[in-house]
């Protein structure tokens, strides 16, 4: 390996379990600086942070760019910043991405491809995404890994504080040491490309004929463990969007029939709700990054049908309420049923239940927060329990709860839910 890729591989390594713990402090609020969240001076070490983040790349990127768009306590102007990691993560030295793509693929990418951009056009905390034609014409997006980063990302999940940010901060006190080891599997995975390819083909099959979603195809041909080549999607960030407005609102439809679809109609579950993961074109939204999928038990999608099913029913406080609660029980998020007589479950419960009531409903950003505060109250005081089938279920409606409230659609989600979740249909 080169010298600058020597060194760019040595500095991912410096980040350390210290490093990301007083990162993840220094967002929530409870650095010494900051105890009670005052000053310009904390927020512009916060805002150093945020750089530093990025160009430690791995498990702590991870943390900045999820507290970025779900997390509680950073001010606003840290939270940009972390949300801009997204897309904003320090490029690898030129050379080095050749060297990768070279030991993967056997050729360099200016034979690989007919056309192979140099500079990446997308950066994020395992690798960076470059622009290349193929010999047949088509536009391709190739994602290359970062040399050096799965030891990194090792590292820096074996800080259990890390690992449990990286759940979620509403739901890190739900979590047994068995939820956390299935999150740990679950984020190191990630650094095989072959299995994001084969987990993408999964979701393009599931969501065939589907109209307002579009799943990029993979060329298995140039993907191997550390480069994934994929059909290039064009399509503005959710970003661009202004909030409530019928695109936002095409959009959101979209991205709420993806999220809640996947697990229940297909037994896919998309866990990593990141804005950055989706594109916006007339009509359509192309959801992109695959990594961190899981193929749901059959068990567990039963459940989960059983589950939405109940929020749906006309009586949902009576007969629909208790089948609900029943759900919730043999999923294992509620041990006792001592906690549905306790005010935080029955806040818990109205909240998560006001979008699918029936009619018209205004999914907000405000709403969605009040949705992690609830859930937060609950796991906090031992009433909610996250066991590892459901740890990444929840984990991801969190982070899509946000995504949906940054976009303040207002929609029939009820009608949205009741076409996901019909007997022994298909969705598209």
């Amino acid at each position: 390996m080169s010298r600058k890729g020597e060194r760019f591989k040595a500095g991912l390594r410096v980040a350390g379990s210290r490093a990301a713990a007083r990162l993840v402090a220094i967002f929530r609020g409870q650095g010494q600086d900051d105890v009670d969240g005052r000053g310009a001076g904390a927020r512009a070490e916060g805002l150093a942070r945020a750089r530093e983040a990025g160009a430690l790349k791995g498990g702590v990127a991870k943390a900045a760019q999820l507290l970025g768009y779900l997390g509680a306590g950073p001010p606003p102007e840290a939270r940009a910043a972390l949300a801009a990691l997204c897309d904003a993560v320090p490029a690898l030295p030129a050379e080095a991405v050749r060297e990768v793509v070279i030991e993967d693929l056997g050729r360099p990418p200016e034979e690989l491809f007919a056309r192979w951009e140099p500079a990446p056009f997308a950066a994020a905390s395992l690798g960076q995404v470059h622009a290349a034609t193929g010999h047949d014409g088509a536009e391709l997006a190739v994602k290359v890994q970062y040399p050096g980063v799965a030891a990194a990302l090792s590292d820096d999940l074996a800080a259990r504080d890390l690992l449990r940010e990286l759940a979620g901060v509403a739901v890190a006190r739900a979590l047994d040491a068995e939820a956390l080891a299935e999150l740990r599997r679950a984020l190191l995975a990630e650094l095989d490309y072959g299995a994001e390819a084969a987990a993408a083909a999964r979701f393009r099959r599931a969501w065939a004929g589907a109209r307002d979603l579009a799943i990029p195809e993979v060329s298995a041909a140039l993907s191997s463990r550390r480069v994934l080549t994929m059909q290039r999607m064009a399509g503005q960030p959710l970003g661009s969007l202004t909030p409530g407005s019928p695109e936002a609102e095409v959009a959101a439809r979209a991205i709420f029939r993806f999220s809640w679809g996947s697990p229940l109609a297909h037994g896919l579950l998309h866990a990593d709700p990141n804005p950055g993961n989706f594109l916006v074109q007339p009509g359509v939204v192309a959801c992109l990054d695959y990594g961190c999928t899981v193929e749901l038990a059959p068990a567990v999608v039963d459940c989960e049908r059983r589950l939405w099913r109940a929020l749906l029913a006309t009586d949902q406080w009576n007969r629909g309420g208790e089948a609900f609660r029943h759900a919730l029980h043999e999923e294992g998020l509620v041990v006792s049923a001592r906690s549905f007589d306790r005010s935080s479950y029955r806040d818990w419960e109205g909240h998560l239940a006001a979008p699918f009531r029936g009619g018209r409903f205004t999914w907000t950003a405000a709403w969605a927060a009040r949705f992690v505060d609830f859930t937060r109250t609950l796991a906090a005081g031992g009433d909610l329990r996250l066991p590892a089938p459901a740890l990444l279920l929840w984990r991801q409606r969190l982070g899509a709860a946000a995504v949906l409230g940054a976009l303040s659609p207002t929609l029939d989600f009820a009608a949205a839910l009741r076409e996901l979740v019909p007997a022994g249909n298909t969705v598209l």
